[in-house]
């Protein structure tokens, strides 16, 4: 009996892993029914539908289908005119209700893809559409719910918002999960449910999921090394990760723990974001990328401003590395700042303000600073550290510095002359 009792306790607290095939209508989902775009309206945007009385008319009166059609059409065909589409949305959300309305509001104000994203609002849009059976908003919205964008970061909500999504017909939302217990950072670590859902997700043909699940269960057979670097020679070293667990800031790219916990960070941290603005600029470059990443949705321009400077403050300290292969950390850190600033370069140019404002603030930086959190990036690097022997930083000749400073200057110069 107490061995049934046991079996019974344990069995209550694992969910089961259920994963539905993709189905298509997943966005336009709730109350137990798919919305569709209206067929009469779906060829118009919002400069176009006034040469159509009819669906101008329904427009007008907030119908969802036809709403749903104007808008996708506007953002995709005009996205300068995005936020006359929004207001349309959310007039039809006041008037409908509609789940699906409430997602297209949600997915285009905290995706940060086009338009300046307003997190807090959707959240209150995704959960609406969440909780009445939209699939798609369920997994959106445990995605903000990790970062701790627009509400407290809430992990359990978040993983229970995921295991609903891959149910009903969103299965990415299992091989994040999967991905998600194989990393071990915002839960405790579990192999077994990680495999479990990334082999459900693959039994339903959802891309990438067999190969990640084939990569899980041969994670000991795979040996991968991340350089770790630092300012003292002695205490660079190679550090083996596992296939899930790799840092998300490339090692020889400027990683270290103390960054990766910063990075980590809810993303509305507002102790985290004080102290980047208080002392970003006197610390390695890296930190001011971090900056530009928190203040997107906040600030814009300053934002911008403050990217540019990084990239600009990157390309000077990659520069003086000996080693090349340090350019290639202008890459990786474009990468990774750009799921939260990728709206700025949608529908415009850098001002000149902005441009000008970028060169005057890394006018101010120091320029003897040593870039070690980026010299070492090539193999020979990582060969020397695996075999305990990083040896010093190797630079270019002091000589050269200003010479490479000016030239990272002038590509960003050269956006004021070109416009």
């Amino acid at each position: 009996m107490l061995f049934l009792s046991l079996f019974l306790a344990t069995a209550a607290i694992i969910p089961p892993v259920q994963v539905a095939p993709a189905d298509p209508t997943a966005m336009f989902k709730g109350d137990g029914i798919a919305l569709k775009f209206d067929p009469t309206c779906r060829d118009y945007n919002i400069d176009t539908v006034q040469t159509n009385p009819e669906c101008a008319a329904r427009v007008a009166k907030g119908e969802a289908a036809p709403s749903l059609a104007i808008a996708a059409s506007t953002f995709q065909s005009l996205p300068a005119k995005g936020n006359e589409a929004i207001k349309l949305l959310e007039h039809s959300a006041t008037v409908t209700d509609s789940p699906a309305i409430h997602y297209l509001l949600g997915s285009v104000l905290g995706s940060a893809e086009r338009y300046q994203p307003n997190y807090a609002l959707a959240i209150r849009h995704l959960s609406i559409a969440a909780q009445r059976g939209n699939p798609a908003a369920a997994d959106l919205l445990a995605t903000l719910l990790i970062a701790g964008k627009g509400a407290p970061r809430d992990v359990p909500r978040a993983i229970n918002l995921y295991a609903t999504a891959a149910a009903n017909g969103f299965p990415g939302a299992a091989v994040t999960l999967g991905k998600l217990y194989l990393a071990g950072k915002f839960v405790p670590k579990d192999e077994a449910k990680g495999t479990a859902w990334l082999d459900a997700a693959a039994a339903v043909n959802t891309p990438g999921a067999a190969q990640l699940a084939t990569l899980a269960k041969n994670q000991g057979r795979i040996s991968n090394f991340q350089l770790v670097p630092s300012p003292d020679p002695t205490k660079v070293k190679a550090v083996r990760y596992g296939t899930f667990n790799n840092p998300d800031i490339p090692s020889n790219f400027g990683f270290d723990v103390n960054f990766q916990s910063i990075h980590d960070a809810p993303y509305d941290d507002a102790a985290i974001l004080a102290r980047l603005e208080k002392e970003a600029a006197l610390m390695p470059t890296p930190y001011l990328y971090e900056l530009a990443r928190r203040l997107a949705a906040k600030d814009p321009d300053r934002s911008l401003q403050t990217y540019l400077v990084a990239r600009t403050r990157l390309t000077y300290d990659a520069s003086r590395c000996a080693d090349p292969a340090a350019l290639e950390g202008l890459r990786a850190w474009d990468m990774i700042v750009a799921p939260d600033i990728r709206f700025l370069f949608v529908t415009r140019r850098p001002s000149n303000s902005v441009v000008n404002g970028a060169l005057a603030e890394e006018a101010k930086l120091p320029a003897n600073t040593e870039p070690w959190w980026i010299c070492r990036s090539g193999m020979p690097a990582m060969t020397a550290a695996m075999n305990s022997a990083p040896g010093p930083l190797k630079l270019k000749p002091t000589s050269e510095w200003p010479e490479l400073r000016t030239a990272a200057q002038m590509r960003l110069r050269e956006l004021v002359g070109s416009q």
